[in-house]
């Protein structure tokens, strides 16, 4: 259709034609798809025939023709592209009727004909190099020796999947869109930053426990014991904050009530092995504990009939012969003590006698072993009255009912538990016993007493609690300056009174800040700030190891086939080049 306005259109040549863009030929979804796959396959064989191509490139460097080595990218390449075209040389075999060599005359490659596919061909190649270098450093790292440099370099290399995938996506398409490698190359290098703050953001407290630290952390939750950001994430700035916090007289009260929570859980976590539903140790608790453990005792007692048997008696025996008689000249009249307590009993069953020991007396003799043992310092004895328990434990389990039999072995487990509760209530903070607060490390001095071969393996049922007890204890020491100058402030009216008589200040503006602390450490116990500053939902983003990873894979990028030198062997070139001038 044609109209006035024909006359303003730019005539079709002339001398502005030359700067005119030139109009792209089309493209398909196929195309596409076809470029990011081909580009993805040559990257790969890139990658694979990197060191013959570095081989190659330095032969050709000294003279020695070398082009298109076997085993090189470019042969892959084609290698490639003939397993990809074999169907059709085949059908092109068949149709010819021949059984001659297929036909050549096939290619599978074809270069990009517009921007769209250039930048289909960059992903490709960005995807194709990362899967090449991350897969095998997967491999290498989990084989190689921990600890190693091999290991180190392959965990770098395999780092961050999907961010090093991203990185090599948008470096090739940058490059295919902009046709600048170096564009290419800070969009590679942009990923991770980008990566890095949005982790920062949604993420903003890398957790930096170590593997024991975790398992700790696991067993606080198991018991129910609530733990505070930075005890959950270990971090140090959190952990400085939540201290200052809770000894600052307006941030304390929100702080100190967090910790009052985890203590009482703590608390009930340790009373529980004494089979008390408790949370505190005061006298008072710990003085119902006693009764009901005593009049759970007797009426065990008088359940219980313990019958030795020559078992009995060959246990007994052999702890006389273990540890009696080298023990030293102070402690042996204990245990020869309760060896002639014990004699009518192996004379009876030696003589083929059925004796008994009523349940009173077995819970006697049993209490009295093990408070004896509990109170003596020498290695030697405690471990024979142990054994002679062991030895008494071992026929009732023997001679009772499964069920009593049970019953024996969870009470003395509950007798065990308050005795070591006890012995902790003993000592510890004088703050903790008024509170009627386990003193963590009052409990964990007590429970390393009760076993000392086993503390250091968290072995028996407060193992892992001592452990807990342990992590939740202060850190950072604290002289109280910073408190009484808060304090003393407070008192003396300092903030208000700057707000009173300093120029262009308000009273509002003063109590607002005299409140900040009180506001902050309010917000910061919630439990969805505890939620957002503990969650690792984006994982740690490792830049050393990305632009590490990054940086190998230019490298190898920069070898080519086709007698184009990489890198490495350009480098050596030039360095030849300087040192033949200067000899000229």
């Amino acid at each position: 259709m044609s109209g006035p306005w024909e006359r303003y259109a730019a005539p079709e040549s002339g001398p502005w034609a030359k700067y005119a863009t030139p109009e792209e030929p089309p493209t398909s979804a196929p195309r596409l798809v076809g470029q990011v796959a081909q580009n993805t396959n040559d990257a790969i064989a890139q990658t694979v025939g990197a060191p013959v191509d570095l081989v190659a490139a330095g032969l050709r460097q000294i003279g020695v023709p070398v082009n298109n080595p076997i085993g090189g990218s470019e042969s892959i390449k084609s290698g490639i592209d003939y397993v990809a075209t074999l169907p059709g040389r085949i059908g092109d075999a068949v149709t010819q009727r021949s059984l001659g060599p297929l036909t050549e005359d096939r290619t599978s490659r074809f270069e990009p004909q517009n921007r769209a596919e250039k930048i289909a061909a960059g992903t490709g190649q960005g995807i194709g190099t990362v899967l090449s270098t991350m897969l095998p450093a997967g491999a290498v790292a989990n084989a190689a020796r921990p600890g190693t440099l091999t290991q180190g370099i392959a965990q770098s290399l395999a780092t961050q999947p999907v961010t090093q995938l991203a990185s090599g996506i948008a470096g090739g398409a940058t490059t295919g869109a902009t046709d600048s490698p170096a564009l290419g190359l800070a969009a590679s290098l942009a990923v991770p930053l980008g990566a890095s703050a949005v982790r920062g953001a949604v993420s903003p407290i890398t957790n930096t426990l170590t593997d024991a630290e975790k398992r700790i952390v696991q067993t606080a939750q198991r018991e129910g014991v609530p733990l505070t950001p930075s005890q959950e994430t270990g971090s140090k700035t959190l952990r400085t904050l939540e201290e200052t916090m809770a000894k600052l007289p307006l941030s304390g009260g929100p702080m100190n009530r967090t910790y009052d929570k985890q203590r009482s859980a703590l608390n009930e976590a340790i009373m529980a092995r004494t089979g008390t539903a408790a949370k505190d140790a005061s006298p008072e608790t710990l003085t119902n504990v006693a009764k009901t453990l005593g009049t759970q005792f007797d009426d065990l007692a008088a359940r219980t009939t313990l019958k030795p048997d020559p078992q009995f008696a060959n246990d007994v025996l052999k702890v006389a012969t273990n540890y009696g008689r080298r023990l030293e000249t102070d402690v042996a009249p204990v245990f020869k003590s309760y060896m002639d307590d014990l004699q009518p009993v192996l004379d009876a069953v030696a003589n083929g006698q059925n004796p008994t020991i009523a349940g009173e007396a077995y819970k006697q003799i049993r209490s009295d072993l093990a408070r004896r043992a509990r109170s003596t310092n020498n290695g030697e004895l405690k471990q024979a009255l142990s054994a002679l328990g062991t030895a008494f434990d071992d026929a009732v389990e023997r001679t009772a009912s499964p069920a009593l039999r049970n019953e024996w072995q969870n009470l003395r487990r509950e007798y065990a538990a308050y005795k070591t509760v006890d012995k902790a209530m003993a000592s510890g903070r004088q703050a903790d016993r008024v509170t009627g607060d386990i003193p963590l490390g009052a409990f964990s001095s007590a429970v390393r007493a009760s076993d000392r071969e086993g503390f250091a393996r968290a072995r028996g049922q407060y193992g892992e609690l001592s452990k807990l007890a342990d992590f939740l204890a202060p850190k950072i020491p604290d002289s109280g300056t910073a408190t009484r100058g808060v304090t003393a402030n407070l008192l003396s009216g300092g903030a208000l009174a700057a707000g009173a008589g300093g120029l262009g200040a308000s009273m509002g503006t003063a109590l607002a800040t005299a409140l900040a602390p009180w506001l902050a450490s309010m917000a910061y116990n919630t439990p969805a700030a505890r939620a957002y500053l503990t969650n690792q939902i984006a994982g740690r983003t490792d830049l050393a190891g990305l632009y590490g990873a990054e940086a190998l894979r230019r490298m190898i990028e920069s070898g080519r086939g086709e007698g184009e030198p990489t890198a490495l062997a350009r480098a050596l070139m030039q360095a030849n080049e300087r040192r033949a001038g200067a000899a000229r």
